[in-house]
């Protein structure tokens, strides 16, 4: 066979056997946020604060790794009394809280099955310390926006 011209068969893909996909949300997760964890968090910070419809849990299922993790729930603290209010709430009921920040994660750390806290929307930005030589830096802030503040420093 001449080197451009493949076998059309060779580039197709395989057939995949009939049923879900494989990277379909759980059974338990269809429906969005589970009883009595929606319930129990809405009441805690409120209804504007907890992401509980299942395309807000996928939404949040993926950073820049390529691993899939579906929540049971996402929650968007604005301050330190809410994200104080879910580590008790899930310390008391014995879940896991994981923390995503910035969401740039290559490794999936960013992401968990259980209670995920958001820290971009109220925790990001960039304060610039003296000439530049240090800065506090919030989780929400990525690399990019950092470096940008630091710029005019002529810092990194």
């Amino acid at each position: 066979m001449p080197l451009l011209e493949p076998e059309p068969d060779a580039l197709r893909p395989p057939a995949r056997a009939a049923g879900p996909s494989p990277d379909r949300v759980p059974d338990y997760g269809a429906a969005g946020t589970p009883e009595p964890l929606r319930r129990e968090l809405t009441a805690l910070l409120g209804a504007d604060k907890v992401l509980t419809k299942v395309s807000d849990l996928v939404r949040y299922a993926s950073d820049a790794s390529p691993y899939r993790f579906v929540p049971r729930v996402v929650v968007v603290p604005e301050d330190i009394d809410d994200v104080s209010a879910v580590l008790s709430y899930a310390h008391g009921k014995g879940r896991e809280v994981v923390f995503r920040a910035a969401g740039t994660s290559l490794n999936g750390q960013a992401q968990g099955e259980d209670i995920l806290v958001d820290v971009r929307k109220h925790w990001a930005g960039v304060e610039v310390l003296g000439s530049g030589e240090r800065a506090r830096i919030g989780p929400g802030t990525t690399v990019v926006r950092a470096n940008a503040a630091l710029a005019r420093f002529g810092r990194v």
